[in-house]
C-alpha cells in the first residue's frame, strides 16, 4: 500500500511539472509579459502600480484557466527577490522574499529553475520557479507557478477513500507564514513537533482524534519521521483496523522532512494478513519443535550408540542445525512477504476495478514462484539431515555455495560483503562431513566479523584442493591461535561457542579426510582498502581421497 502511495504522488508531482513547463513556455515567457515586469523595475511605487495592473490584466484569463487545473498561484518577483505581483494575492506585494522563499532565491541567483515543495508566506505548495530573461537574455526577475497541497489531498482521498492530511514542520511554518495565517494551523496529534491546516468544511476522522495514539506509538512515529523514512503502521480501532501510510515530502532545500503526508484508510485486509501471518508463525513454531525433538531424540541415540569423538562431531552438527533452523525462518520471511503483496495488490485492484488480466497472471506467477521457493526451502533441509556416511559423487562448488546460503540472510543484516572465488570440481567423498566443516568455519567467520567482507577461495593445485576462508575481524590473537583446535576451547559465551566446532572440524579434516586444516593471521587488500584477519584452510590430498 506504501509503495502504492508512493508511485501515485510521484505521478501527480510529474504531471504537473509538465504542465508548468507547458505553461510557462506558453504564455508566460513573452514579451508582451516579461517585459512589463522588466520596465516596472526600480521605479517608484506609481509606476509599478501601473504595470502591475497590466500584468494582471493580461494574465487573470489565463490565470483562471490554470486555477480550473489547480494551479493556486503564479507569483512574479524582481532580480532582488521582492515580490512584484501575486496573481491570488494581488494587493500583497513589495515584500523581500530573500529569507522566507529559498526556491526563489536561489533561481534569481543561479538563473537556473527550481521545484519542489516549499512552505511560503500564505500557502504551502508544490513550487515551479522559473528565471525571466528579456529578447537580450539579459536576467529581469523570475515567476512561481504552484499548485497547493491540499490538491494532493483531494487527490488521494477521491482515488484511494483514504483520510489525508499534510504534516509541516511548526519551525518552518512559524519562521515563514504570515502571523494572521497561522491561526489555520492546528498541532499534529502524531507529532507535535509538526502542524496541519485545519479545513472548517472537512470532517476529519482518525487525526483529529486526541486519544488516537498511544504515548509508544506517538514515540515510534516521531523517531521514525525525524530519520526522514517513508513508513505504515496499523492500529485495532472498534474491531476493524486502520492502515496508516506516512510519506516523507522533501522540500527545495533537500530536507527530508520538511513534511509528511499521512493517509489513513480502513482495511479488511490487514485483519485477514495478521491472521494468516499469525498462523505462518505458529507453523514455524511446530516446525521447530518438531525439528528440535529429532535433534533431541538423536543426540540421545548418538550418546547410547557412538563413542566420545562421534558425540563432539554430532554436537557440532546440532550448532550447523540450529544455524539452519534460524536461517530457514529468515529465508521464509521474505516470499511470505512477497505473497502477502502480490495477493493484496490483486485484491486491492479487484475492488478498484483495476485490475487488468496480465497484472493478474504476472501476480500469481509471482506467488506460484516464491510458493515453490517455500518448498525447495524446505526440501533442502530434509536433504541435510541425510546420515549417509558413504563417499558420493558431488560439485565442490555447489556444495560450497549450498553451506554459503545458509548465512546470506544474516551477513546482509550485517552489511558484510561476501566474496565468492569458486571452481568447478567434482570429488567422490564424504559430502556431508566436509559440509560440517565448512559450515561451522563460515559461521565463526559471520559471527566474529562486524563489518569488512568475508572472502571463500577454491583453488585446484596439481596435488592438492585448497578451501579457504578470509575474514576481516582483526585476526585471532597470538596467544591463543595455536590453541583453537583443542577441545572445549573457546572465545565465545553463548550455546554455539561450548569448544567443540574446530575441534570437530580438524578430527574430521585429518582423521576422515586425511588432509590438513590450518590457520593464520593475514593482511590482504581489496578495491584499494586494507584488511586484517583469521584465514582458515583446508587442505586436501587428490591421492587421499
Amino acid at each position: 500500500m506504501k509503495q502504492l502511495y508512493s508511485t501515485q504522488y510521484e505521478t501527480i508531482y510529474d504531471n504537473f511539472n509538465k504542465l508548468s513547463q507547458n505553461s510557462f513556455y506558453g504564455i508566460i515567457n513573452k514579451p508582451e509579459i516579461y517585459n512589463l515586469v522588466k520596465y516596472a523595475y526600480k521605479q517608484d511605487s506609481e509606476i509599478q502600480n501601473f504595470y502591475r495592473e497590466r500584468l494582471y490584466d493580461k494574465l487573470i484569463s489565463d490565470y483562471s484557466r490554470l486555477k480550473e487545473f489547480y494551479f493556486h498561484q503564479i507569483h512574479f518577483h524582481f532580480p532582488d527577490n521582492t515580490s512584484f505581483l501575486r496573481m491570488h494575492e494581488k494587493n500583497k506585494f513589495g515584500d523581500d522574499l530573500t529569507k522566507d522563499r529559498f526556491s526563489v532565491k536561489e533561481v534569481n541567483k543561479n538563473l537556473k529553475p527550481v521545484q519542489g515543495y516549499e512552505i511560503g508566506k500564505i500557502i504551502d505548495g508544490f513550487r515551479f520557479v522559473y528565471p525571466l530573461f528579456d529578447e537580450n537574455l539579459f536576467h529581469i526577475g523570475s515567476v512561481e507557478l504552484s499548485v497547493g497541497s491540499d490538491f494532493f489531498e483531494k487527490n488521494f482521498e477521491t482515488s484511494f477513500n483514504v483520510d489525508v492530511h499534510f504534516l509541516i514542520k511548526k519551525s518552518i511554518i512559524e519562521e515563514k507564514v504570515f502571523k494572521e495565517y497561522l491561526k489555520n494551523f492546528e498541532v499534529s496529534n502524531e507529532n507535535d513537533e509538526y502542524l496541519y491546516k485545519e479545513y472548517k468544511n472537512k470532517e476529519l476522522n482518525h487525526f483529529a482524534n486526541k486519544n488516537f495514539y498511544t504515548n509508544n506509538e506517538r514515540e515510534f512515529i516521531q523517531r521514525k519521521m525525524k530519520e526522514s523514512e517513508n513508513f505504515s503502521i496499523y492500529k485495532k480501532l472498534d474491531g476493524n483496523y486502520v492502515a496508516i501510510s506516512f510519506l516523507a515530502i522533501k522540500n527545495v532545500q533537500n530536507q527530508n522532512n520538511a513534511a509528511y503526508m499521512v493517509l489513513y484508510k480502513n482495511s479488511d485486509f490487514i485483519k485477514q494478513v495478521i491472521n494468516n501471518y499469525y498462523k505462518v508463525i505458529l507453523i514455524l513454531i511446530l516446525i521447530t519443535l518438531l525439528f528440535i525433538f529429532y535433534i533431541n531424540y538423536r543426540y540421545r541415540k548418538i550418546q547410547e550408540e557412538k563413542n566420545k569423538e562421534y558425540i563432539l562431531s554430532q554436537q557440532t552438527k546440532m550448532v550447523a542445525i540450529g544455524e539452519m533452523i534460524q536461517n530457514i525462518s529468515h529465508q521464509w520471511r521474505q516470499p511470505l512477504s512477497v505473497i502477502s503483496v502480490l495477493a493484496s495488490g490483486l485484491k486491492l485492484k479487484k475492488e478498484f476495478n483495476i485490475l487488468e488480466d496480465k497484472e493478474f497472471f504476472e501476480n500469481l506467477e509471482g506467488i506460484l514462484s516464491n510458493t515453490s521457493y517455500l518448498s525447495n526451502t524446505i526440501e533442502d533441509f530434509r536433504n541435510y539431515f541425510n546420515e549417509s556416511l558413504e563417499k558420493r559423487v558431488f560439485n565442490l562448488k555447489d556444495t560450497v555455495q549450498q553451506c554459503i546460503a545458509m548465512f546470506k540472510d544474516d551477513l546482509n543484516a550485517k552489511n558484510l560483503i561476501l566474496i565468492e572465488k569458486l571452481v568447478n570440481i567434482e570429488l567422490f567423498t564424504y559430502e556431508n562431513e566436509l559440509k560440517h566443516v565448512l559450515i561451522n568455519l563460515l559461521k565463526n567467520a559471520k559471527d566474529f566479523t562486524k563489518e569488512g567482507l568475508i572472502i571463500v577461495e577454491i583453488k585446484d593445485k596439481k596435488d592438492e584442493i585448497i578451501i579457504e576462508i578470509q575474514d576481516s575481524a582483526g585476526g585471532i590473537p597470538k596467544e591463543i591461535i595455536q590453541k583453537i583446535f583443542e577441545p572445549y576451547f573457546s572465545t565465545k559465551h553463548n550455546f554455539s561457542g561450548i569448544g567443540l566446532g574446530l575441534y570437530s572440524a580438524y578430527e574430521i579434516i585429518t582423521k576422515k579426510f586425511n588432509g590438513n586444516i590450518l590457520v593464520e593471521n593475514r593482511v590482504f587488500d581489496y578495491n584499494f582498502e586494507s584488511y586484517k584477519g583469521a584465514c582458515f584452510s583446508i587442505i586436501l590430498n587428490k591421492k587421499n581421497l
